[in-house]
C-alpha cells in the first residue's frame, strides 16, 4: 500500500512519454514550409509539400502562377506586402485548400477554384480581368477578401457551383460584383459590401447549353450593401431565390428582371422572394411607424418588394481583414507544440514528486 504513490507517479510519467511520442508522430505527418527560407518559390514549396502541410510565405513579391494540387494551407505573412504578381492567376485544383493573406494583381485571373471544401479569405485582388472564380466547386467559403478594379467580368463568379458561402467581402470599382450563373444553386451571399460597379453589383444569370437551360436557383442574397452601381441586381432565368434585407442605395437601376430573350427560348418567368429590402428611391410612407412602407416598392409588373424598409438595414461592419486596410494573417501557431509542452511539464512535475518521495523514504530508513 505504501507504494501506491510511487506507482501512480510512474504511471503519469509513462503516460506523458506516450503522449509526447504520439504528438511527435502527428507533427511528423504535417509540417510547415516557409518560403523563401525552405524553398525559393511558392511553386517549389507546393511541389515538395504533402496533404495537410502549411506553406507560410514571407513578405515579398513573387512573380509566378502557383497551381495548388494538394490539400494544403497557403498563408501569406501580411496581406499588404505578401504579393503574387500573376499572369494566368493562382489555381486551386484539390479539395480542402486554404488561401489567405495575399495581394494578387495584374493578371488575367486572380484565383480560380475548381475544388470542394476550400476557403479563400483575407486576400486582396486588384487589376485583374477576373477576380475569384468558382468552377464546379461545392461547399467552399469565400470571406473577408478585398476585390478592386476587376476589369472584364465579376469580382466573384460562380459557375456550376453549389452550397458555397460568400460573406464579408468588399468589392469596389469592378465591372460586376458577384455573379451566379449556369446552375449555381443554394449559395449564401451575405453581408458583403458592393459599390461602384460599372455594370451590375449582383447578377443571377441562366446559361443555355443545348438542349437545356442551366439556372442558378435557390440562392440567398441577404444583408448586403449594394450601392452606386449601374444595376443593383439583375435576374435572368433564376427562381426560388431569397433576396431580403439588403440595402439598395443610389444604383442607376436598383433591380431588373428583363427576361424577354430567355422567355423566347423556352424559359419560364423567374419567381423569387423579394422582401424587406431598403430602397433609397422608395417614396412611400410609414403611418404606423413599424419601419415597413405602407405600399409596395414596384420593380416591374411582375416583381415587387411588398415590405420595403423605411430605414437602411443595420449590417455589421466588415471584419478587419475584409476592408481596405485588412491585416494579414499571422503565422498559425502550431497547436501540437502547445500539447507537447504541456505534456513535458506534467512529466517534469511527476519526476520531481518521485524524487521527493524517494528522498523521504531514504531518510526514514537512515
Amino acid at each position: 500500500m505504501k507504494n501506491k504513490p510511487v506507482l501512480a507517479l510512474m504511471f503519469i510519467v509513462a503516460l506523458s512519454i506516450s503522449l509526447v511520442s504520439r504528438v511527435q508522430s502527428v507533427k511528423a505527418s504535417s509540417k510547415t514550409i516557409t518560403v523563401p527560407d525552405d524553398y525559393p518559390t511558392i511553386e517549389s514549396a507546393i511541389t515538395n509539400a504533402n496533404d495537410g502541410d502549411i506553406i507560410f510565405v514571407k513578405k515579398g513579391v513573387y512573380v509566378e502562377n502557383p497551381v495548388v494540387n494538394k490539400s494544403i494551407s497557403l498563408v501569406g505573412e501580411d496581406r499588404a506586402s505578401t504579393v503574387i504578381d500573376v499572369t494566368a492567376g493562382l489555381k486551386v485544383e484539390k479539395d480542402n485548400v486554404t488561401i489567405s493573406g495575399f495581394t494578387i494583381y495584374d493578371g488575367w485571373q486572380g484565383i480560380t477554384l475548381s475544388a470542394n471544401y476550400s476557403k479563400i479569405s483575407n486576400n486582396k485582388i486588384t487589376n485583374t480581368q477576373y477576380g475569384i472564380v468558382l468552377l464546379s466547386s461545392q461547399n467552399c467559403t469565400i470571406t473577408e477578401n478585398l476585390l478592386q478594379s476587376i476589369g472584364l467580368s465579376a469580382a466573384i463568379q460562380l459557375s456550376y457551383s453549389n452550397n458555397n458561402l460568400i460573406k464579408n467581402n468588399y468589392i469596389e470599382s469592378c465591372t460586376e460584383g458577384i455573379q451566379l450563373r449556369a446552375g449555381s444553386s443554394n449559395n449564401m451571399i451575405v453581408e458583403n459590401v458592393i459599390i461602384d460597379c460599372q455594370y451590375v453589383a449582383v447578377r443571377l444569370l441562366a446559361e443555355y447549353s443545348p438542349p437545356k437551360w442551366y439556372n442558378p436557383n435557390g440562392n440567398t442574397i441577404m444583408r448586403n450593401n449594394i450601392s452606386n452601381s449601374g444595376y443593383g441586381t439583375t435576374v435572368y432565368g433564376s427562381s426560388n431565390n431569397i433576396i431580403s434585407n439588403n440595402n439598395y442605395v443610389n444604383n442607376t437601376i436598383q433591380f431588373s428582371a428583363n427576361e424577354d430573350y430567355y422567355l423566347t427560348w423556352g424559359g419560364s418567368r423567374s419567381i423569387n422572394t423579394i422582401s424587406h429590402n431598403y430602397w433609397s428611391d422608395y417614396n412611400g410612407t410609414d403611418a404606423n411607424g413599424d419601419g415597413i412602407g405602407d405600399t409596395s416598392y414596384i420593380i416591374d409588373e411582375n416583381n415587387k418588394d411588398q415590405y420595403p424598409l423605411i430605414k437602411p438595414v443595420a449590417i455589421p461592419e466588415l471584419p478587419d481583414g475584409a476592408g481596405k486596410n485588412g491585416a494579414g494573417d499571422a503565422e498559425p501557431f502550431p497547436t501540437w507544440l502547445i500539447v507537447a509542452v504541456s505534456v513535458v511539464i506534467v512529466a517534469v512535475i511527476a519526476v520531481g514528486l518521485l524524487l521527493v518521495h524517494f528522498k523521504k523514504q531514504k531518510s526514514k530508513v537512515e
